[in-house]
């Protein structure tokens, strides 16, 4: 009986975790799901004898684990005030019936339990299953691997090959426009870049509006829906997730005997540990599903014991992620042989945790990197921040340019290239209520030696960023391919698409809020 009644808590972790799965899938993948019920089970299987103890009876043991199970489902306020509650009540209804000689059955009530535990098991299978199949798994993992095993027919490889440094500065909005909406003049850290022998481009465009999508593209050199078609139906941002860990630019030039070196992001989407060199902040790299789960449960009250040694979803692990990126960058250089190093900086995009001297900054309410529409400011707000932080990233920039060109002893390529605009007028429900111009707009500059500005064609989209590269350094003859933008039908479905190549161009005439 010891055996049925210890079932319950674990029971009800396990169907909690599955709920909350189904609300999460859009951004958290599902492999995700096994290591955090892991730990949840260790930790009650290390609470189970310490119940025990402190009510010698397993049936309230038992109890007392699944109270604090429910637990998960509140705020750490109450799960603090309901579980010292629960403990004080039950140490006292022991005494109390203790002394009388009296013994209470709970037996049946864990029957019901159990029951209850099952009924939210089946309920959550059939709500995760039914959103997977939405998904065409044969042709999608088809269309990994063809990405992970590309192949480019190389006619000429460098004598020397140049370290690749793709860095993504995300939502970094190009020039101009940083002029027309933020009245901000980004001309010193243009120029800076220019002396130095960086190709800027005065009219670059993304193809897509959302980072999943737009990096994807770059990384594969195509369109997503020639590279993984078929997934209309589906609004699952982590199926982008395989095509940027082991897209085809990482074959091509794996194949060419280059190494890969990534930096943790702190977003399993663009994390890629799978790197031969995979460079983290903290010893302890949390998946998207578990920084939830600590940010949006009672068992949050354990962050800050974890804070120095996990990558918990706060302001502060956020700018240590960024920082760390923009230090380590300029080591890279000191690693021996030809590298292609992957570095995506979430900055300038929201949250705006840094003024333009460095300093820190923490915005109001929980951690989260809303952008658009689903900021949590205003308009001025969202402009004092984003400049701001521009101002940051631009002379953290500064120091890693300097740092690279100074320690590589052959000249390298380094792309600098933001996934898209800003969204200080993007609403992401609604193409005719966006400027598309803004959030189409974004940040490049290119080092690339050997190269002149006119090798750069004057409407450069990002999916042909790397067809230009090999075609020049490795003699691939790829083929350009036409320019396209894309936007989104509504908030769900990633993949759900309008053409708004014709918008490209549109001046800004909507309102600030």
């Amino acid at each position: 009986m010891k055996r049925f009644y210890l079932l319950t808590p674990f029971m009800f972790a396990l169907s909690f975790i599955l709920y909350i799965n189904y609300w999460v899938l859009t951004l958290v993948s599902p492999d995700q799901f096994f290591r955090l019920l892991l730990a949840i089970f260790l930790l009650l299987g290390l609470l189970v004898y310490p119940a025990y103890y402190l009510t010698r009876d397993w049936e309230w043991a038992c109890l007392l684990l699944t109270v604090f199970v429910f637990g998960f489902y509140f705020s750490q306020t109450f799960f603090l005030l309901i579980g010292s509650v629960v403990l004080i009540a039950t140490i006292l209804w022991q005494v109390y019936f203790r002394l009388r000689g009296f013994k209470v059955r709970l037996t049946q009530f864990f029957v019901l339990l159990n029951a209850v535990a099952l009924f939210i098991i089946a309920l959550s299978f059939y709500l995760n299953i039914r959103s997977f199949a939405q998904v065409p798994w044969l042709s999608y993992f088809k269309s990994v691997d063809q990405a992970r095993n590309a192949f480019i027919e190389i006619s000429s490889t460098p004598r020397a090959m140049p370290d690749i440094y793709y860095i993504i500065l995300d939502g970094y909005l190009r020039s101009d426009m940083l002029e027309k909406l933020y009245e901000y003049d980004n001309t010193p850290f243009t120029t800076y870049l220019q002396e130095r022998g960086f190709l800027v481009p005065a009219n670059i465009h993304s193809n897509y509006a959302k980072t999943a999508v737009s990096v994807s593209s770059t990384l594969n050199m195509n369109y997503v829906d020639s590279y993984a078609p078929g997934l209309e139906n589906s609004y699952f941002w982590w199926l982008m997730t395989p095509f940027i860990d082991h897209s085809q630019v990482r074959a091509v030039l794996e194949s060419q005997g280059y190494k890969t070196v990534s930096f943790s992001t702190n977003w399993s989407l663009t994390d890629n540990p799978t790197t031969d060199m995979y460079l983290h902040p903290f010893p302890i790299t949390l998946t998207d599903y578990e920084a939830y789960f600590l940010g949006h449960t009672g068992l949050g009250i354990i962050q800050p014991l974890i804070k120095d040694v996990a990558s918990i979803s706060t302001f502060n692990t956020h700018r240590t992620v960024v920082q760390h990126s923009f230090e380590s960058l300029m080591n890279i250089p000191e690693i021996d042989g030809p590298k292609f190093v992957f570095a995506h900086i979430p900055a300038p995009h929201p949250p705006f945790v840094f003024d333009k001297n460095g300093d820190p900054i923490d915005p109001p309410g929980k951690f989260n990197m809303n952008d658009a529409d689903d900021f949590y400011g205003s308009s001025s707000v969202y402009q004092e921040g984003y400049t701001g932080q521009v101002e940051f990233v631009n002379n953290q920039m500064r120091l890693v340019v300097a740092a690279i060109l100074k320690k590589s002893k052959t000249p390298p390529i380094i792309l600098i290239q933001a996934d898209h605009g800003s969204g200080l007028l993007t609403d992401f429900s609604s193409a005719e209520n966006t400027c598309i111009k803004e959030r189409f707009s974004p940040f490049a500059a290119y080092y690339l030696p050997g190269m002149e500005q006119d090798d750069i064609p004057p409407d450069l989209t990002t999916v042909n960023l790397f067809r230009i590269i090999f075609n020049h350094y490795f003699e691939a003859n790829l083929p350009l391919l036409e320019n396209k933008q894309y936007y989104y039908k509504d908030t769900i479905y990633l993949y759900r698409l309008v053409d708004v190549t014709s918008r490209i161009d549109e001046e800004c005439t909507l309102h600030l809020r």
